[in-house]
């Protein structure tokens, strides 16, 4: 059984959740009930209120941008339940939705205005690459479990779309600017403006920091954007967006053993454009069509062989080569006696990768009970990369889908959701995910729902042709990583979960409480053996060793479960106050079958997610011009694939602003943020990377 099994907890949880109807007899309005309720379209593709969606979401809206004392992107999520938020690096974000990841999440759909930006050579998203900054964010609606069914493979645990600015929301121009701790110096400057029927949009930004103290892991980086909406009818909107990002940012995991000598500069290089098209075809017919590119390049130092095995002209190396050739004769395994030397990236985060895509969406709705919204599309991708790759040749892969998802107003207090996702790859077999779903109204305030989902997630470009090997230019491997697997199949989630979602109108919010159970077998992971005979082996052998280097390949090694609970809640008991929480229980259970190697035993997941994660936001406006934030993160222990940190940690922010009007249509706003204001030091993903408190001035004028 898939359903959510319920411990004591969730069951007390569930029994007050359940006792509402008694308490919310009164009979509000639809305009009371739905009037701070915001609309999702990401859950399903068909625009909803959010106490109507099949599946638990947030909404992350530009209130709460404001109030959450957020500096990038990556740090709205933490406002999520069951989202956790990390640093492998100062400005190397990893974000996650219930854990079972490491530096390079994998599971999570990530989209700007539509266009998907997941990038197929890392097999995760790079949020300092993405050409848009935490100022040009309208709000982000972010699907808190599997949306295959809607947006493919990449969302199998979760879907997040951020929507930026348009120029028609946001007629104003504006300048911010941030300095503080680490040495952030930050400006951002956007220009708004129409021409006829043509609104404009242009943002650009520098972004610079120094980083942790210890690593001197900062970041320099330059971006931009442009927005432009024309609208040649009532009944047609094209939008256009392109953007730029180009920097370098340090990355390395010496902090873990103290080794300084192992951060480097990793450079990169991204940009994107994306056409989108919404045509009205009457009352009842709706047409989107989008097209899209991006582009990432990223670059390391490369180091001469010589130096990093410390062996001037190999002179050691070779002579060790002629001593074992003269020893094994004729059964030395190598093409050559000499090699020469070359350089290595010591860095995997090094290659290009390009997506071209393309998306016509029909959205059809004869009547006010039934919507159906089905469309077919194409994803194209291709990489490069000798150190992720093993050769300089590029490879590619095409992936045609289709998809469908319905809604059917049965009854004014029943409603039904189905959805399916079909996709074809041509480098993996085709994989169908579908989802059901039911809503059901106790009363005005108070829904019912529940969901099934089974969604598959296929091989990344990267996960299908990863190898890694260092081979002097003679033929002569030194060492042996990696090999591809030609055989990985798809990873497959079976996933259920109940919801109560509870209007609140006279306190302009909502409670909601998911109860939830994952299941994900045939997870791909690494799995080591015995590998072929190259230098390190020999000279292992040599020296007494019975068996070769060990290598790894990816395996459909691992199966996982999740259950626990999330609880979100949205408040506005005042006209002055906001209320936001979130909360999440997760008892993450699995075991991943490392191989056949000696040493390589098999190893539990159990620790790989915290248990519990929470966030309280509590906002007061003292004026129109002044208000006040406070900002409260827990997250329990938890050890992240590939660290070696297992620490909880909670933290309070501070965030104090006021405005000052300065003509009719100019007003200057100060923003004072102090982060860890408690001083609680603690590190996340490497031991060296150490919070402490820290203070921020920002600045932003509207004119």
């Amino acid at each position: 059984m898939i359903y959510p099994r319920l411990d004591r907890v969730q069951q007390l949880l569930l029994s007050i959740a359940l006792s509402i109807p008694s308490i919310a007899c009164h009979a509000y309005s639809e305009t009371d009930l739905f009037s701070d309720i915001p609309e999702i379209v990401s859950a399903t593709r068909i625009s909803q209120d959010i106490s109507e969606v099949p599946v638990s979401t947030t909404v992350i809206t530009q209130e709460l941008i404001q109030a959450s004392g957020a500096l990038d992107i990556a740090d709205l999520f933490k406002l999520v339940p069951g989202f956790q938020v990390y640093t492998p690096n100062a400005n190397k974000y990893a974000v996650t939705y219930h854990g079972a990841s490491g530096e390079f999440p994998r599971n999570l759909d990530v989209r700007i205005n539509g266009r998907p930006v997941y990038i197929p050579l890392l097999s995760t998203v790079a949020w300092n690459t993405l050409g848009v900054s935490i100022h040009d964010i309208q709000r982000i609606e972010v699907v808190r479990g599997s949306n295959v069914p809607s947006y493919g493979s990449n969302a199998l645990m979760g879907a997040i779309n951020i929507i930026t600015k348009t120029p028609i929301d946001q007629p104003s121009s504006q300048i911010t600017t941030t300095v503080g701790a680490q040495g952030k110096r930050d400006i951002t400057t956007a220009f708004n403006g129409k021409v006829n029927d043509l609104y404009y949009r242009v943002s650009l930004g520098h972004e610079q920091n120094n980083g942790f103290d210890f690593q001197q892991d900062g970041e320099n980086l330059n971006l931009g954007n442009i927005h432009l909406v024309f609208t040649p009818s009532l009944y047609d909107s094209i939008d256009f967006t392109a953007g730029f990002n180009n920097g370098a940012i340090v990355i390395g995991d010496g902090g873990n053993q103290g080794e300084l000598r192992e951060f480097q500069d990793r450079e990169h290089f991204s940009h994107f454009q994306h056409l989108h098209w919404s045509r009205i075809i009457d009352e009842k017919n709706e047409l989107n069509t989008q097209l899209y590119h991006n582009y990432l390049e990223l670059k390391t130092q490369s180091f001469p062989t010589s130096e990093l095995l410390n062996d001037p002209g190999l002179i050691q190396l070779n002579g060790q080569l002629a001593f074992l050739a003269s020893v094994m004769g004729n059964t030395y395994p190598f093409a050559s006696t000499h090699v020469s030397d070359f350089n290595v990236n010591t860095s995997a985060e090094n290659g290009k990768t390009e997506t071209y895509g393309a998306e016509i969406q029909h959205t059809f709705s004869p009547s006010n009970t039934f919507t159906l919204a089905s469309g077919l599309g194409l994803r194209y991708e291709k990489a490069s990369s000798i150190v992720l790759l093993g050769h300089d040749k590029t490879v590619d892969e095409e992936v045609y889908f289709i998809f469908s998802n319905a809604e059917w107003k049965q009854t004014e207090k029943l409603s039904w959701n189905a959805g399916f996702m079909s996709e074809l790859s041509s480098i993996t077999k085709p994989s169908n995910s579908i989802r059901f779903a039911s809503n059901y109204k106790l009363t005005n305030s108070l829904t019912l729902r529940g969901a099934i989902t089974q969604a598959f997630r296929t091989p990344s470009l990267l996960e299908e042709n990863g190898q890694t090997a260092y081979i002097f230019p003679e033929g002569v491997p030194y060492d042996y990583v990696s090999f591809a697997n030609d055989n990985i199949e798809a990873e497959k989630l079976n996933a259920a979960e109940l919801g109560i979602f509870w209007l609140f109108p006279q306190q302009s919010g909502f409670l909601d409480l998911k109860f939830f159970n994952e299941r994900i077998s045939q997870g791909l992971d690494n799995w080591f053996y015995e590998g072929p005979i190259d230098i390190k082996s020999a000279q292992q052998k040599f020296a007494g060793a019975t068996l070769n280097d060990e290598v790894r390949e990816l395996r459909n090694a691992s199966n996982r479960k999740s259950r626990g609970v999330e609880i979100q809640a949205s408040l506005k008991p005042t006209d002055k106050d906001l209320i936001h929480f979130a909360y999440s229980l997760n008892k993450l259970s699995g075991i991943y079958r490392r191989g056949s190697y000696p040493g390589k035993s098999d190893q539990r997941y159990d620790d790989a997610s915290p248990r519990h994660t929470a966030t309280l936001l509590l906002n007061h406006r003292f004026t129109p011009s002044l208000d006040t934030s406070l900002i409260f993160n827990y997250m329990s222990d938890v050890t992240w694939l590939g660290s070696n940190v297992k620490e909880s940690y909670k933290t309070t922010d501070l965030k104090v602003s006021k405005s000052f009007h300065l003509s009719h249509n100019r007003q200057l706003t100060t923003s004072l943020l102090v982060k860890n204001m408690f001083d609680q030091q603690y590190s996340e993903f490497q031991i060296k990377n150490l919070y402490d408190r820290r203070l921020y001035l920002t600045m932003t004028l509207d004119f």
